[in-house]
């Protein structure tokens, strides 16, 4: 029981998680166990000026770790970012689907093998506005998310 013990401590020194991040989770696009929550488009510097930051959740009971940095955007502006997201990071167009506009399923984008995974998506739940009436919804959001452990 001793050594379980001892086992677990260890696991959860900051030495021996970069560590571990260094063998597996660097080439899984994993953020480092060291990561702050922020404002991850900013950190990158390709943050548009539309895009307001409302803050940045994490989850460390999660298994995953997961983070996800929240934005808003008006509708006004909506395709512009939109486009903005599709030429940076490669994001699917937004789709109407049941109750309002989304992405679709999680995309991840990374900038080169090695480098963190974000998953980004767009959307907002909202009547059925064609893309010439988005004006007319208030916000869209935007989420950037990083995991810092692999399931």
């Amino acid at each position: 029981m001793a050594f379980l013990l001892a086992g677990t401590a260890q696991a959860h020194r900051p030495d021996t998680a970069i560590a571990e991040w260094e063998l597996h989770g660097r080439s899984e696009g994993l953020a480092r166990p060291d990561t702050v929550c922020q404002d991850f488009l900013q950190a990158m510097g390709r943050k548009p000026t539309e895009l307001e930051y409302v803050g940045c959740t994490q989850d460390d009971d999660s298994y995953i770790q997961p983070m996800e940095a929240r934005y808003r955007v008006s509708g006004a502006s909506a395709a512009k970012i939109e486009a903005y997201l599709q030429q940076t990071f490669g994001m699917p167009s937004l789709t109407y689907v049941c109750c309002g506009w989304s992405s679709g399923a999680p995309y991840f984008w990374h900038e080169q093998p090695g480098s963190v995974k974000y998953q980004i998506g767009m959307g907002v739940e909202s009547l059925h506005h064609p893309r010439t009436q988005w004006s007319a919804i208030p916000y869209f959001t935007v989420t950037v998310a990083v995991n810092r452990k692999g399931p």
